[in-house]
């Protein structure tokens, strides 16, 4: 008896199955009920004569001859999903797009160029969820995410977006009051607002060295170390995305301009696929053609004293 006599639907109730790690879950994925996705991986092991999985454990367990076929199913199945999306999408890209991205990358980066996304592609429905958990694009069913730093998934195609910045700033009210600091070693005398990370405050990277700085308040969330600095409690170092209305406001000011400060690379990634679905092609291509025009207007010099240009860093 050979693979191809059995019914697609059997190999990918079973592909689903131990993606998901149960029958529950890979029925939630394929729309159907747990006891219909149970039977149908059921007469798919009667097809081949074996036992594909191992029941009684809280997450079913490939055996070998199960591993075996879902190595090889897994690609077929995403091949066949590839090769129907493309011929829906002959007329260009269409139907549901799942997207995450972490909270501030998301609501201050890519929610705002969304609407030119979407009137570019109208057929295409875009489902954006924001969380800063992190989310296995594989299990979740996700077809593409953004992601700050490094990501070691092999099962994930990961493009560089380019580099994230930070800014350093505080509000005019404070530098009033307290001063402005023209060196980092200024920095000791003020009151700096810390990312917090496993309850501990991380240092700020300045010009390559990781730097302790003083202050009364750390948190887990720019958006809080923003309102903070606006509300002008102190200084803070945050992404430039996250900064950037309130410093075109001039609610904030930018303070030690020629302090290289990086953030982690920005990177969009999506499950490993030969053929690509046409609207997650697109919408990789517009995040990473909207990344390149920013970085590369953020590369034109300032202007210094005296009209003379700034160099950026």
């Amino acid at each position: 008896m050979t693979l191809i006599q059995e019914p697609l639907a059997g190999l990918g109730a079973f592909v689903r199955t131990l993606e998901t790690g149960s029958f529950s879950a890979a029925a939630r994925a394929l729309g159907v009920s747990p006891s219909a996705v149970s039977k149908t991986v059921g007469r798919l092991e009667g097809r081949l004569g074996v036992l594909l999985l191992q029941r009684g454990t809280r997450r079913l367990q490939p055996t070998p001859e199960g591993l075996s076929l879902f190595e090889r199913g897994q690609r077929i199945v995403a091949e066949l999903e590839a090769a129907q999306g493309e011929l829906r999408e002959s007329k260009g890209p269409r139907g549901p797009l799942h997207v995450t991205a972490p909270m501030d990358l998301g609501r201050y980066w890519l929610v705002p160029r969304l609407p030119s996304f979407l009137a570019a592609y109208p057929q295409v429905q875009c489902a954006l969820g924001l969380t800063d958990r992190f989310i296995d694009l594989v299990e979740e069913r996700v077809d593409v995410g953004l992601r700050m730093g490094e990501s070691a998934d092999a099962r994930l195609v990961r493009r560089r977006l380019g580099a994230s910045r930070a800014v350093i700033c505080a509000s005019p009210a404070y530098l009033r009051r307290r001063g402005t600091p023209r060196k980092v070693a200024d920095l000791q005398r003020h009151a700096c607002l810390a990312y917090l990370r496993d309850g501990q405050r991380v240092p700020w990277r300045l010009d390559g060295t990781p730097v302790d700085v003083p202050g009364p308040f750390a948190s887990d969330n720019n958006e809080a170390l923003l309102a903070l600095a606006v509300e002008g409690v102190g200084i803070a170092r945050i992404p430039e995305f996250v900064a950037a209305h309130a410093l075109a406001s001039g609610q904030l000011r930018a303070v030690l301009g020629e302090v290289h400060s990086p953030g982690p690379d920005v990177f969009v990634v999506y499950p490993e696929r030969r053929h690509l679905s046409p609207r997650v092609r697109v919408f990789v291509d517009f995040v990473a053609d909207a990344f390149a025009r920013e970085e590369a207007k953020a590369l034109v010099p300032a202007k210094g004293p005296g009209g003379r240009p700034r160099p950026r860093r």
